[in-house]
Parts: C-alpha cells; structure tokens; sequence
C-alpha cells in the first residue's frame, strides 16, 4: 500500500491544479498561456502542479489582481422590491377588488340648504 502513495499524491496533486488552471479566467493566468500551464501539469508529475499552485496563489496575492468593489451601493434604485415605489404601483394590476380593502369615500355636504335663503338673514 505505501508504494503506492507518491502515485496518489501525485495523481490527486494533478487533477486538483488540472481544475484550477481550467477555472482560472485567461487574464488571470501568470506568465506563460493557460494551454502551457495545463501541458505541464499533466506531463511534468509533481513539480507542474506545485508550481502551478505556488505561481497562482502569489498572482492572487498581488494587490492589483485583487477585486475592488465600490464603497457603498448605487443609490439610483432601491434595494429591496418592496421599498421600489413603480414595484408596487405595477401590483395594483394584479389585486383582486373583491379582497382589496378600500379607503372609505368621503361624504358629501348636504345640498338640501338654498345659497339664497342662507345669505339672507332675515333683514330686509
């Protein structure tokens, strides 16, 4: 069992830098192309992987290939569905009227009383 440990080191060492090369964006591979990178780690057993890893992980150290993010988020829209007003304007197209609770409508001043007769105050 032990002779066989250097070849599953090396085979797992192997696929695991393979899949990283693979998924590593093209603008993010150091110093020689991404097709170079995956020959050597497949033909060259135990130093293409090490080097690939040692060669990727210093690339990402580098604080230019760090990802920079803005300090605070856009405040052209809201965050959530619920606060974005023309979110819920558009939802009034989809309630129900029968379900919906409406406002009561104000009442109406009586009409019943004659604009003549109340400036008229009894004086002639």
């Amino acid at each position: 069992m032990v002779r066989f440990l250097p070849f599953l080191i090396s085979l797992v060492l192997t696929v695991y830098a393979l899949f990283s090369c693979i998924q590593t964006p093209d603008e993010d591979v150091p110093h020689l192309p991404k097709l170079v990178w995956i020959i050597l780690i497949v033909f060259v057993p135990f130093a293409g992987p090490i080097v690939w890893l040692l060669m990727s992980r210093t690339q990402v150290s580098r604080p230019e290939a760090a990802v920079r993010r803005p300090a605070s988020p856009p405040a052209s829209r809201p965050m959530a569905p619920d606060d974005d007003p023309d979110f819920l304007k558009s939802l009034d197209r989809y309630r129900d009227p029968r379900t919906t609770v409406q406002p009561p409508e104000p009442e109406e001043k009586p009409k019943d009383v004659d604009p003549d007769t109340e400036a008229d105050d009894g004086k002639a």
